[in-house]
């Protein structure tokens, strides 16, 4: 049997020796010398005949020391029988705790079935597409009903109040208004709703009735918006009804056009966010993307933003920024954008954005808004230039091979003038009139006047677009709902073919600009943890050690990426089926006052076309999950799902969140080939063409299909990889979504135990779990509650098996939920099983049940030479059970096997599956994990990163793999079995001692396949959680490295993260103009506050010369304030002298971002 590890044996030192070799040289030069020149003074002095003269004195030849020879070489037959006595050993071992043949045996009637690709993704796309069609129907119904009560019309009573979702578990007072003029918040209900918290909405909510949850913008108590909330009550009646015919649904929602979202089950509004922010609520159903989706075609929106001179020393700036956030805010993936600013020249904010359009994405957007602060206010412009340049590059984009036919296109320029009428020279540039315009004029409500009211309500109603004036901040986002308003008409105008849209993965209720927030936040509270270090010792604080320390924490995200990518909360990332609802009224009279000299009012017929909202259901990933076949792809195979632009829904190399809780900016925009990579080496974003050719037919022009193709199969958290060819097996759902299956070439049989999930199996399933350990998957679905009962998964198994052992008729799915005043008892309660999942597993726990119950032998804990160990045995089903051995170390004791309850998601799992029948040595590999605060601790990584694991398959690869067995045990051990077998006592003085690796001139260290040190990295120490496990052979001895490089040990590849982030230092520079005036009020300010300062200080002193006979006695209050003022003084300079710049943290804001990592692979052994 062979072993997946390799030794290295690197020279480290030979200073000592060398040294020593070089004294001694040295030495003799400096004797030689000398020699040398006493000969020649003698012969140069003639002998003195005198009686006094002195014999010469003896020379002493100094004694050599003996040279000890250069370190000897290691033999490779030492290091073979080294490599041999490691594999003995832990066969040894395997052999003594595993008991391989014993599993072997229970499994010899087992099915050997091939892989069939094709056959799981069309059932895992059937599934998933009965999903989308049950909630479509409810979405659906939800429509009609909405529908409906729109159109009966009905008058709110004049008491009429509704459940507001915040603070919706809170007795509330009624609110007095201040003033006469402002009228009550009388519409809210003062009731408390008893609520209860749900694992399955997670959140606490009332399945009794609805509430609302009102955008902050708007005014619940408008006597138009009590209408909608009033009719809109009666949807509660279908939300029941859908939830009743289907427990697995989740949030259903109603969004209503006046700016309110009603949504069932009543649910408290604070506990849907994550974060739990003290900043106001930015939440606003009308720009979520599933709202403006639903709202019609997918648009090409051209933003001209006026950089001309008379736009600075403004407020002008701040409202164009502010319209422009809320604007990119509200668009969509599908939707292009770009921001143009113009002056003298017209040009893209992003220069690599001049001349195209981009996806509207976050991280395009957010690119955007980042160069707002940016860009020079100067010269002025011609709007004809401007407007022309427009239309050219719409039409262009217009022309784009792969542009919807029904995509809509749009202007919308922001400036604080318009100078001249330009309806003819639009009509020429856009004869056919697709492009409808848009004028947000920006303007002081007391400044000057001009003409740019008049034409730009000409143009804008020539171009089927809208005129506004925005003067304020205050209602930018009105104005942007204004603009979807308009570009609703269409769809709404036809009244027949209805949008069924399927959103692209988001999280629930968060909002990007709340991670933003919430960054600057943890940099807020850094920088008040310097403050506390700076008084407490100011010296540690400031001392060069501690700066470089704080510098390069720092650093080591930017520069390095070694930020934290844990996921410490659940974002819930959902997916969401959304469907207009129609406003039933098609004219309306308007009356409008005519700008006259006589002013009157006009009354018209015009056609309306209204939205009245957007009907909506969520599901939730985790809920997808639950119904995708895991088990059946097997070790090193994997399941995902796509949306139709080829982006990630669904895939368990999606890392969505970075220092624990934030969101990263780009989690949405993840797209297939950024997460499954080429095999071959190269360059970040310079696809393999046969890479690109793949991606096209997978996402755009075929439905259904396989393909082979070389690929990275990446696992635990990015940090391994195995270059394989692998099978994909792709089917599309709904037009929408994209099913893929990939399954390893070297994977292609599976074990499967024959028979259905009967109620004999379960009761002799029942017998051998109920008496040894056991865990299982926790992910996957076996049978679960829809509402969680029970406190762990095992418990929850084994209800339903002992109910399986009971019922003769058991149903595998209940679903069907019944109201009732009186709570579900536990057998009532909604449930749903995958019966071919619990048959293949209750079918390997009876095999394994003799191997898992047998009491060991007293001795044979203590024959156990690695220490403590944890015997396992893990199968595709996700059922993994184990016994412990306990020996007498003093190292640790042995682990539940439940550490590693994964099965087949586990990393020795997929390694010992893509070498059958070797015996692997996996050792965990964390990657560095660095909060943003200096003082803030990650979670401990765990026993499972910490512990070694050996492991090997049982089966055969031509009969296919039943499972993997193998021991968990502690790393020192081996550690301390390396250095007993390397570094043998010896007697230095002897000549024929053996070489050996005692650190100082040899080092040994075992490596994996993968280059990583398994053991002897002896000086390497973890000091704290944020450092990884262990290191790699090229950061510890990158000159090996490089050896074992070209002697085509290992080769070299390349992992590339595309979900990265970058940190950008703020750019606190402005721009000369936008601080001038201010600075020069600010100096003049500053005089003048000094003159009087001076002024009344004279004053005093002459007022205590001319009075200095007087005296007056202080009051007790006055002493009191005396006092005071002199502490606070005292604490201000006691500051001043404590305060230093060095102090003051380097503001960052976070960006997406390309990161790339170098892999070392072994290569085949040439036999």
């Amino acid at each position: 049997m062979n072993l997946q590890l390799l030794i290295i044996v690197i020279l480290i030192s030979c200073n000592n020796c060398l040294k020593q070799k070089n004294i001694t040289a040295n030495k003799l030069e400096t004797n030689n010398k000398s020699l040398s020149v006493n000969k020649t003074i003698k012969g140069d002095v003639p002998k003195k005949e005198n009686a006094t003269e002195k014999k010469p004195e003896k020379i002493k030849i100094p004694v050599i020391k003996k040279i000890k020879p250069p370190p000897k070489m290691i033999s490779l037959d030492l290091v073979r029988e080294w490599a041999e006595k490691i594999s003995e050993k832990l066969l040894e071992q395997e052999e003594r705790v595993v008991h391989r043949k014993a599993l072997l045996q229970k499994f010899s009637d087992i099915n050997i079935k091939v892989r069939n690709g094709t056959a799981i993704v069309q059932k895992m796309a059937k599934d998933l597409e009965e999903l989308l069609l049950r909630r479509t129907q409810a979405v659906e119904n939800i429509m009609r009903r909405a529908e409906e009560l729109a159109n009966f019309n009905a008058t709110p009573p004049e008491d009429y109040t509704f459940d507001y979702s915040v603070d919706l578990n809170v007795l509330k007072k009624m609110e007095v208004p201040e003033s006469d003029l402002e009228k009550p918040y009388d519409c809210r209900s003062l009731n408390k709703v008893n609520l209860a918290r749900s694992m399955h909405f997670d959140a606490d909510v009332s399945m009794a009735t609805s509430s609302v949850y009102v955008s902050p913008e708007v005014f619940d108590c408008n006597p138009d918006v009590v209408k909608h909330l009033y009719w809109s009550e009666g949807l509660l009646s279908v939300f029941k009804e859908n939830y009743a015919q289907d427990s697995t649904m989740d949030f259903q929602y109603f969004c209503s056009a006046k700016g309110f979202l009603r949504h069932y089950p009543a649910a408290l509004w604070e506990s849907m966010y994550k974060l739990k922010l003290d900043a106001d609520s930015v939440y606003d159903c009308r720009l979520r993307p599933w709202y403006v989706s639903a709202g019609g075609a997918p648009r090409d929106v051209l933003v001209l933003l006026d950089a001309t001179g008379s736009m600075s020393n403004s407020t002008n700036q701040v409202i164009a920024k502010n319209f422009l956030l809320a604007l990119l805010n509200a668009l969509t993936d599908d939707d292009h954008v770009n921001v143009l600013k113009f002056n003298t020249k017209v040009q893209s904010l992003i220069r690599c954005f001049n001349e195209k359009f981009v996806p509207a994405n976050h991280v395009n957007t957010a690119a955007i808004t980042s160069k707002m602060d940016h860009y020079a206010l100067t010269n002025k412009t011609d709007l004809k230039l401007v407007f022309r340049y427009a239309v050219q590059m719409l039409q262009k984009q217009r022309h784009m091979p792969d542009h919807p036919p029904s995509c809509q296109q749009i202007i919308i320029i922001v400036t604080d003038s318009v100078d001249r009428n330009y309806t003819e020279l639009l009509r020429d540039l856009d004869p056919t009139g697709q492009i409808r315009l848009f004028v947000i004029w920006l303007h002081d409500p007391y400044g000057l006047r001009d003409s740019t009211r008049e034409y730009g309500d000409i143009i804008t109603c020539d171009r089927d677009g809208h005129f506004a004036e925005l003067s304020t901040d205050a209602d930018v986002t009105e104005q942007v709902m204004r603009i979807l308003r308009i570009l609703e008409r269409p769809l709404v105008a036809q009244r027949e073919r209805r949008l069924r849209v399927f959103s692209d993965v988001y999280a629930h209720v968060e909002d990007p600009r709340r991670a933003e927030y919430y960054w600057s936040q943890k940099e807020n509270a850094e920088q008040a943890y310097r403050y506390r270090e700076l008084r407490r010792d100011k010296k540690n604080l400031l001392s060069d050690q501690r700066l470089y320390k704080d510098y390069m924490h720092q650093e080591s995200l930017e520069k390095y990426g070694y930020y934290y990518e844990g996921e410490d909360i659940n974002y819930r990332l959902q997916i969401s089926i959304s469907v207009p609802v129609f406003d039933h009224i098609t004219v309306e009279n308007i009356t409008k006052t005519l700008d006259e000299e006589w002013q009157r009012n006009s009354t018209r017929t015009y056609p309306v076309n209204r939205l009245l909202g957007v009907a909506g259901v969520d599901i939730p990933v985790d809920h997808l999950k639950m119904l995708l076949p895991y088990h059946q792809v097997g070790a090193g195979g994997t399941l995902f799902l796509i949306d139709h632009r080829g982006n990630i829904v669904l895939h368990d190399n999606l890392k969505p969140t970075f220092d624990g809780d934030i969101l990263k900016p780009g989690y949405r925009t993840i797209d297939f080939s950024d997460i499954e990579q080429a095999g071959i080496s190269h360059p970040p974003r310079y696809y393999p063409q046969e890479w690109k050719e793949f991606r096209k037919a997978l996402v755009i022009d075929q439905a259904q299909g396989t393909r082979t193709i070389l690929s990275k199969n990446i696992f635990e958290g990015g940090m391994r990889a195995i270059v394989e060819e692998r099978e994909y097996h792709w089917s599309r759902i709904l037009d929408h979504y994209t099913a893929v299956v990939v399954i390893p070439k070297y994977n292609r049989r599976r074990a499967v135990p024959s028979g259905n999930f009967t109620q004999e199996l379960a009761k002799e399933c029942l017998k051998t779990l109920s008496r040894s350990d056991f865990s299982i998957h926790p992910d996957w679905l076996y049978c679960r509650h829809v509402e969680p009962y029970f406190d762990s998964r095992n418990a929850e198994v084994l209800h339903f098996i002992r109910r399986r052992s009971d019922e003769p008729n058991f149903v595998m799915k209940k679903l069907k939920h019944l109201f009732s005043p009186i709570p579900p008892s536990l057998l009532e309660k909604t449930y749903q099983c995958d019966e071919e999942l619990m048959a293949h597993m209750c079918k390997e726990a009876i095999a394994t049940s003799q191997w898992a119950e047998d009491q060991k032998d007293p001795d044979e804990d203590a024959s156990v030479q690695l220490g403590s160990v944890t015997a396992f045995f893990a199968s595709e089903s996700g059922l993994s059970r184990w016994q412990q051995y306990h020996a007498a170390s003093r190292h640790a004791d042995p682990p539940s096997g439940a550490e590693w309850a994964r099965g087949p998601d586990e990393p020795w799992y997929a390694r010992a599956a893509a070498a059958p029948g070797a015996l692997l040595l996996h050792a965990p590999v964390t990657p560095h994990r660095r909060l943003r605060s200096s003082d803030a601790t990650v979670a401990p990584v765990g026993t499972r990163a910490e512990w070694l694991t050996a492991a090997r398959t049982i089966g055969h690869s031509e009969k296919g793999i039943i499972g993997v067995a193998g021991f968990h045990f502690y790393p020192q051990h081996l550690e301390d079995f390396l250095e007993l077998i390397t570094n043998f006592p010896c007697n230095e003085e002897e000549d024929d001692c053996e070489t050996k690796c005692d650190g100082t001139i040899w080092s040994c260290v075992l490596v994996d396949e993968g280059g990583w040190i398994v053991a002897g990295d002896t000086s390497y120490t973890r000091t704290n959680n944020e450092d990884p496990v262990r290191r790699h052979l090229a950061a510890v001895h990158p000159a090996a490295m490089a050896a074992l490089l070209d002697a085509k040990v290992f080769r070299l590849n390349w992992i590339h993260d595309y979900q990265g982030v970058c940190f950008n230092y703020e750019d606190s520079k402005d721009s000369a103009t936008s601080i001038m005036v201010p600075s020069l009020l600010k100096s003049i300010w500053r005089s003048v506050t000094l003159l009087l300062t001076v002024s009344r200080e004279i004053a005093t002193i002459l007022t205590l010369l001319i009075n200095s006979n007087r005296a007056w006695a202080d009051t007790e209050a006055e002493k009191e304030k005396r006092r005071n003022r002199l502490k606070r003084d005292y604490e201000r300079e006691k500051f001043d002298r404590l305060f230093d710049e060095k102090v003051l943290v380097n503001r960052t804001t976070f960006a997406a971002c390309d990161r790339s990592r170098p892999i070392v692979l072994r290569r085949p052994c040439q036999h």
